[in-house]
């Protein structure tokens, strides 16, 4: 960053808060560093900038002109308001590894800063300004012919901000959608289940229906034979309705205690997914209207 571009960024600065900067301003800490490297220390800087002056031994702020503040400076600003990759981590591509742990061939590596020469978007393919911050990307294609043979090539992608912001936005609805259209099938099972439980119950009634109606028919018999007959009759039917009942009562218990259970299960989880999908687009959205995007 050269000494004039310092100066100018301080006089941008200076004019959108009405304050001095101070040592560690959040956003600022590229800006701060580079400025205490060229001019020694950020009062000098200031000084450089004439925005410090020094009236019997008392340090006064002048205000810069509006007419010293370049076009095109508002959303740069907009973008230092936010801390060094902020972006960043909103869109989750903070790929850095741990120490001693080095990334496999072809995992990308992302980086948020500001541009130090013009860049083309390879969302939107239109300039990147120099200043303007922006989130880059090299990662290795493996197989590719390149300077490192056949391992692969590196591809190094750049990218607005707001264009990543909108892709982001594309994906979050549409998981919301899919999770809306999975808890709808989900809740269909579960009606089908019930549906089917009832079903059981019922014949689960019928069976019981068929062993009274076996007992009655034996109690009512007359003569030897006949009344041995029915009680034959009634002995195996009652043997083979109970038996029945004992399988229906098996599978409603398999319904009732674990099939509709785990699928209620599924549709909290999937519900609360949805509610942390749409408190982060609610943040992006916000970010995306901060920084001027329809």
């Amino acid at each position: 960053m050269s000494s004039e571009e310092i100066v100018q960024q301080l006089l941008n600065f200076v004019y959108e808060t009405g304050r001095l900067p101070k040592l560690g301003e959040p956003g600022l800490e590229e800006l701060i560093a580079a400025a205490v490297k060229a001019f020694g220390s950020l009062e000098n800087a200031l000084r450089v900038a004439g925005l410090l002056t020094n009236d019997q031994g008392t340090t006064h702020l002048r205000q810069p002109r509006k007419s010293s503040v370049i076009q095109g400076s508002k959303l740069k600003r907009s973008f230092s308001a936010y801390p060094q990759d902020y972006f960043l981590n909103l869109l989750n591509l903070d790929r850095s590894q741990p120490p001693g742990s080095p990334a496999p061939d072809g995992t990308p590596k992302w980086w948020e800063r500001r541009a130090k020469t013009q860049y083309t978007c390879s969302a939107c393919q239109e300039a990147i300004e120099k200043g303007e911050r922006y989130i880059g990307r090299r990662k290795l294609h493996p197989g590719m012919r390149g300077i490192y043979g056949y391992r692969g090539t590196y591809c190094t992608d750049y990218y607005h901000i707001i264009c990543l912001l909108r892709s982001a936005k594309t994906q979050i609805e549409e998981s919301i959608e899919n999770c809306g259209s999975e808890i709808d099938g989900i809740q269909r099972e579960i009606s089908e289940y019930r549906k089917e439980a009832s079903s059981k119950k019922d014949r689960i009634e019928t069976c019981r229906d068929t062993i009274q109606q076996a007992k009655e028919d034996y109690e009512h018999a007359h003569g030897l034979w006949r009344r041995v007959g029915k009680w034959f009759g009634s002995s195996y039917t009652s043997w083979s309705r109970n038996r029945e009942i004992s399988r229906l009562r098996e599978e409603i218990g398999c319904i009732e205690n674990r099939e509709i259970p785990d699928r209620q299960n599924k549709i909290a989880s999937l519900t609360a997914r949805i509610n942390n999908l749409k408190n982060r687009l609610s943040k992006i959205e916000g970010r995306m209207q901060e920084l001027g995007s329809p």
